[in-house]
């Protein structure tokens, strides 16, 4: 990821994610909505190449956020927009859609007509070509009530690789790999060591469950089957039922687990 620092603000076009209001993330990282549509041709001068101008001109259909940053100094600023590649990887494994920030600019897509500079961050497409998921008045709630919490959790290891697997899984094409990611993040969350698939589905029930019995046992069988999936998966089996339908419920799983750490503030307690 190649990003620059000038002056004390800049902005992270997003892909794949949009919000209708600004919403405070953390310390000098604000989501804000666009308000107009990104025209690349307005900053094509300010374009390194004719690689960058492609990546321009395929981000512009899917812009629909973007990320306003501050810090004190150029140095800062540019710290905080390499480390603000962690909060689009969180908010894309938070809201289980693919966020991608392509261009970095000095202006928000509002004003681009005045920016001066403009900075193709990486060439991958991953989120540039799917619709943006549309945050609703439950997500940003959520995100003023957790967000934090969940940025925070970034500092242990077993979150991060949570974080990243849910966030990342789509970008392979192979079921057996996503499944394979995907069971890696859950696995990394609660460090079972032996009876995996019994002391994991337990783990998890009671993880998500909040002391109602009766959702524990639902929970427990639905993971051991989908562990089953898993270890199919990554041994080299045949996989068992609509393959399509196990990553979603799995994704679906890591997911859930994902969002309580962030609730919780903090990682299960295997203990």
């Amino acid at each position: 990821m190649r990003i620059i620092g000038h002056g004390t603000e800049t902005y992270l076009y997003l892909s794949g994610l949009s919000t209708l209001k600004e919403i405070p993330l953390r310390d000098g990282i604000v989501l804000a909505p666009v308000m107009s549509d990104f025209h690349y041709g307005k900053v094509s001068k300010l374009l390194e190449n004719d690689v960058d101008f492609a990546v321009a001109a395929v981000s512009a259909r899917n812009i629909g956020s973007q990320l306003r940053i501050s810090a004190s100094d150029a140095k800062q600023l540019a710290m905080s927009a390499w480390n603000a590649g962690w909060d689009c990887i969180l908010l894309g494994a938070i809201f289980h859609c693919e966020v991608m920030g392509n261009i970095q600019c000095d202006k928000p897509v509002e004003d681009l007509a005045n920016a001066t500079s403009v900075n193709v961050t990486n060439h991958a497409f991953r989120a540039v070509l799917s619709k943006p998921y549309q945050l609703t008045d439950d997500d940003e709630n959520w995100i003023a009530a957790h967000y934090a919490k969940a940025y925070k959790l970034l500092d242990n290891d077993a979150f991060r690789t949570a974080v990243h697997a849910m966030a990342s899984y789509k970008w392979h094409s192979m079921p057996r790999v996503q499944l394979a990611i995907l069971w890696s993040g859950i696995e990394a969350l609660f460090e079972v060591r032996w009876d995996i698939r019994s002391r994991l589905s337990s783990y998890v029930a009671n993880y998500l469950a909040g002391g109602d019995t009766e959702k524990v046992q639902e929970i427990i069988d639905r993971v051991k089957k989908l562990y089953n999936t898993r270890c199919e998966a990554v041994h080299g089996s045949r996989i068992k039922g609509d393959v399509g339908e196990l990553i979603a419920k799995s994704a679906h799983l890591l997911n859930l687990i994902i969002r309580r750490c962030a609730e919780y503030g903090s990682l299960p307690d295997t203990e």
